[in-house]
């Protein structure tokens, strides 16, 4: 296995590693409880964010005591006035009357004079008025600390209900309840005990669920009980049965009309026959609202009243027996944790594999958002699944494993370019870095690939003779002007010097990345030759400046062959060189020497030399003057070799 390979695995592996640990720590502070306000908040939005309800025929109606209502009729209002609301809603139809009124305490007679807002010849009794049949249902809390009684005259009766509305930590309503026990005594809510008298108008009785019988079926949906694990509750008071309330008709989802109207028989009888009835207070010295998911953080929304919401709870169970909505319900804990560990692991996917500060924020907003639709979609079908841990989770694996990479690639980047720029040119050794998996080998060191290169050799002719003459700094000084020109042409004609030798240069093109295909080995070629001949010009002009200067003179022999080589590392990891082996660099190296005094068929001063093989004459154009030499054995070799010399450009 290569070592880009292992470095893979290895990346993947301590990826691995993080995204397990920011899962762990993920599910561990949802597990204790920490999330779970921002859980909350989330479930609110998520709800909002729902098409609310429009239904044709609504079956819950409002009646408010409004705050002018309450300064004519007083607080609370009397048992006379409340008997007289009473018998008019029965008179109109309703099939269940719930009065969110507490009756706990002896209520003041009634002032006022016959005919006087409603008031008749003889008050009427609000036990008779309550007690004509059962469709009034009157509010209790009996288990309350201190209690608060029903009537006295409704007592024993099924006509009592408690309140259905549980107040989360932060305020806010979610849950409604269907009943409680307590000593083996049930208790009904409101919500319940007035739907049971809707659906009996139409034979639809509540039952135990045949395939769970601790749940209740209500027509055919088996309501589910509250945990205290549910979505993104922890540890939540779960008493009695409940469940989660869906606020599917929004704020002022029901049509309402005032007790004056109810008075002066302002109502039309359609709007109440075969409903339900909630009357309560709407003023604002009553303290009878709530916060819930539609007000919760909006100011712009006000706070729903308290029979607004039992009217919530009633249409819920409603909807439930018709079959026209479910119950918000949500997965087990492992699923939850299922789903965290599954975004946890694609936010770790993303940092490994992310190649762009682009990619990287395009795949993130696209996997919120996949998320966000995910929960909208579920929501929208009464599931509650997570979105807030698996949000932090993938966010905050992305970010680690990012962070990780950048840091493994950083070290790594420099390692390989490190090793490789003591051979080559560093935007070379960046290449290199970019391709690293075809060139790091099981050992760390770059591996022998066969490769179609142009190798060039190049010999300064002269450069004895002056070595001899010269002192050592003015000889160095005077080979360095010659060699720095001559590699920097190299490197402009995209060439690569792969060795220093005295007065010689040995370079490749299609190096150290090889070329593939016919027009990518002919460019190096034609590049290789290029060079070669701006190599000669280049001399003229250094010798021009070495006369001037009273310095030695030379000539360049170029020599040009291309073929097919080995390229790896010779030596050992204290000296080594990355380097090109082969008979194409050995041909290129006998044709430089070949006939090396022949510098004949030149430019006037005879001061280069250009030989190119057969094999790299079959990629050049017609832009270049050549001369064939004919075919030779060159030095070492068995076969001729057939040799051209380069003459300029045409």
């Amino acid at each position: 296995m290569g070592v880009a390979k292992k470095l893979v695995r290895s990346r993947l592996a301590i990826s691995a590693l993080i995204t397990a640990a920011v899962f762990a720590t993920t599910a561990g502070v949802r597990s204790v409880g920490w999330l779970e306000e921002l859980e909350m908040v989330a479930f609110d939005w998520l709800l909002r964010s729902q098409p609310l309800i429009e239904l044709e025929d609504n079956p819950v109606v409002l009646i408010k005591l409004r705050e002018d209502e309450i300064q004519k009729y007083g607080q609370p209002l009397c048992d006379a006035r409340l008997a007289i609301a009473i018998e008019k809603l029965r008179e109109l139809g309703a099939v269940g009357i719930g009065i969110d009124i507490y009756r706990d305490i002896p209520i003041p007679t009634c002032t006022g004079q016959v005919g006087d807002q409603g008031l008749s010849e003889a008050d009427p009794d609000l036990a008779e008025a309550a007690l004509r049949d059962d469709r009034v249902v009157m509010l209790a809390k009996p288990l309350e600390i201190p209690p608060i009684a029903p009537p006295k005259f409704l007592e024993g009766t099924g006509q009592i209900a408690v309140p259905d509305m549980d107040v989360d930590a932060n305020g806010i309503i979610h849950r409604a309840l269907i009943l409680y026990h307590h000593e083996d005594t049930p208790y009904y809510s409101l919500s319940l005990q007035l739907v049971l008298r809707y659906l009996r108008e139409r034979e639809i009785y509540p039952a135990n669920d045949p395939d769970q019988p601790e749940l209740i079926r209500i027509g055919e949906t088996a309501v589910p009980i509250f945990q205290p694990f549910d979505g993104g509750y922890h540890a939540e008071e779960a008493g009695g049965y409940q469940y989660l309330l869906d606020f599917a008709l929004g704020p002022g989802g029901f049509p309402s009309y005032t007790l004056e109207e109810l008075y002066t028989d302002s109502i039309p009888t359609e709007a109440v026959r075969g409903k339900i009835v909630l009357l309560g207070t709407d003023s604002p010295t009553v303290k009878d609202h709530f916060s819930t998911p539609h007000s919760a953080g909006r100011p712009d929304d006000p706070l729903m009243l308290g029979m607004e919401i039992h009217a919530h709870a009633v249409s819920q169970l409603i909807r439930f027996a018709h079959g026209e909505s479910k119950p918000i319900r949500s997965w087990s804990q492992r699923e939850e944790f299922g789903w965290i560990l599954l975004w946890c692991a694609l936010g770790g996917a993303l940092g490994v594999w992310n190649r762009s500060g682009w990619f990287t924020a395009i795949a993130g907003l696209g996997g919120l958002l996949a998320l966000v639709g995910a929960s909208k979609l579920a929501i929208g079908s009464s599931l509650w699944i997570p979105l807030v841990p698996p949000v932090l989770a993938s966010g905050t694996a992305a970010g680690l494993v990012t962070a990780y990479r950048a840091f493994r690639e950083h070290a790594e980047r420099s390692e390989v370019t490190g090793l490789f720029s003591k051979f080559l040119r560093p935007e070379v050794a960046k290449a290199i870095w970019d391709q690293r998996d075809q060139f790091i080998g099981p050992d760390d060191r770059p591996v022998a690939q066969r490769i179609v290169l142009t190798s060039l050799m190049s010999d300064l002719q002269g450069y004895t003779t002056a070595s001899e003459s010269m002192d050592p700094e003015a000889l160095m000084n005077w080979i360095n002007d010659y060699m720095v020109v001559m590699a920097n042409l190299v490197g402009d004609h995209g060439g690569v010097v792969d060795d220093y030798a005295g007065d010689g240069i040995k370079a490749n093109f299609g190096f150290p990345i090889p070329s593939t295909g016919e027009d990518a080995i002919g460019a190096d070629a034609q590049n290789a030759v290029n060079c070669a001949l701006a190599m000669g010009a280049a001399m003229d002009r250094l010798n021009e400046d070495w006369r001037t200067r009273g310095l030695p003179t030379g000539r360049v022999r170029v020599g040009i062959f291309t073929g097919p080589a080995v390229v790896g590392i010779l030596g050992g990891r204290k000296s080594m060189k990355y380097t090109t082996v082969g008979d194409t660099v050995n041909t290129a190296a006998r044709l430089e020497s070949f006939a090396k005094d022949d510098f004949s068929s030149q430019t006037e001063r005879g001061d280069w030399r250009i030989l190119i093989g057969n094999t790299t004459m079959q990629y050049l154009g017609e832009g270049l003057r050549t001369e064939d030499l004919g075919s030779h054995a060159l030095k070492g070799k068995h076969e001729t070799t057939r040799i051209y010399r380069v003459l300029g450009t045409s």
